[in-house]
């Protein structure tokens, strides 16, 4: 990512992490976290905005220095979004540096959907909500499957771009339709029309297979030049069998909707079948995790670990190969010390995973924090 000062940004990459995590400047950091629906004119979200902005400087107590810096730095937020210039995506982040002038500010943008908008104020860049969106914003495949037409679209972000369009070409030079004939035996007329027609289907049926498995070869290709997390399938399910067959297990092909969508040519509807299944898979992989973990953790010389004081430790000795924490509602024991887990866990190369729904709840149970330990 090109994170910039004025505008959206593309994913972020390790150097724009590393650069946040190194980021210490000596009044503090607003970490912004702006939820926009376009569809609603009324812009509850500048209200929301101002609001926070507004609790964090009447909470300060430094009425000398820090003060009058944090209401400079509200200042430039507000300013970053003009009245009568929409904003460029439905999730905007800022990292803005707490300075009465010449303060550093580091904008992002994505199309991703957000609940409530969130001003936070520490010491250092509060990543948890980004690195949730860069989890769940994860670039996926998206197949829109006909017996003879396969469309590829990438979902990244909440946006769907298109990527590859292949049409089948089913030649068959060596079958005509016989003409009918007179006969005094009617039914072997018919009987000979018919296996003509039998033996084409079955010639069409097996080039249309054909065609489907190395169409799913391909997707397979486009999936490993893209890093894509899995794929989601539109189309009639054996169709889309077929495809999952042709890429040989290389990636996941998971069947969203058996509606036929390949003619469909208004992304913003598929958009919305799409982002549903990336929401019902992003859930049911955060469940998954935060049980692996727990279990792991209950398992005698298992590989897992539950709670603050386990963690901690856990980070230290640089054991901890995925932590996942909740990303909803964490308990104010580990608010405390959230910004440290994570900052610890990302500098010892371990995965991250904020996480939210009904694994949030399950992990709140064992301190709204655990890990897979490498070992």
């Amino acid at each position: 990512m090109e994170a910039g000062t004025n505008g959206a940004a593309r994913l972020p990459n390790e150097r724009t992490i590393q650069t946040l995590l190194d980021w210490r400047p000596g009044l503090g950091v607003l970490s912004v976290y702006v939820a926009i629906d376009p569809g609603d004119r009324s812009e509850p979200w500048r209200v929301a905005l101002r609001e926070e902005l507004e609790a964090l400087i009447a909470a300060e107590g430094d009425k000398h220095r820090r003060r009058p810096a944090l209401a400079a730095t509200a200042e430039r937020i507000r300013k970053h979004f003009p009245e009568e210039v929409p904003p460029s995506g439905r999730f905007q982040i800022g990292f803005c540096e707490v300075a009465q002038r010449d303060g550093r500010d580091v904008w992002m943008a994505a199309q991703m959907h957000r609940e409530e908008t969130e001003v936070f104020d520490r010491d250092r860049p509060h990543l948890t909500p980004l690195l949730e969106l860069i989890d769940e914003g994860a670039p996926v495949g998206v197949v829109a499957v006909s017996a003879e037409r396969v469309r590829l679209y990438e979902w990244a972000l909440g946006s769907l771009t298109d990527v590859e369009d292949w049409e089948a070409v089913l030649f068959m030079p060596d079958w005509r339709e016989r003409k009918a004939q007179s006969s005094p035996d009617p039914a072997r007329v018919q009987g000979a029309s018919s296996s003509g027609h039998d033996q084409f289907e079955q010639r069409l049926d097996a080039n249309r297979r054909r065609f489907l498995e190395q169409v799913g070869g391909l997707v397979a290709e486009r999936a490993r030049e893209r890093r894509w997390r899995r794929a989601f399938a539109f189309g009639d399910a054996h169709q889309v069998e077929r495809v999952r067959e042709g890429t040989r297990g290389q990636i996941d092909v998971q069947l969203a909707d058996s509606a036929n969508v390949i003619s469909e040519n208004d992304h913003g509807r598929l958009l919305d079948r799409v982002d549903h299944a990336v929401e019902e898979a992003n859930r049911r992989r955060e469940l998954e995790l935060v049980k692996a973990a727990i279990d792991a953790a209950n398992t005698p010389s298992g590989r897992g670990a539950v709670g603050i004081n386990e963690i901690e430790r856990s980070l230290t000795e640089g054991r901890v190969r995925h932590l996942v924490v909740d990303a909803e509602s964490p308990a104010p024991d580990l608010s405390q010390v959230e910004d440290q887990l994570v900052e610890q866990a990302l500098r010892t190369s371990a995965e991250v995973t904020p996480v939210e729904g009904e694994a949030a709840e399950v992990l709140r149970e064992h301190g709204g924090v655990a890990a897979l330990l490498r070992y």
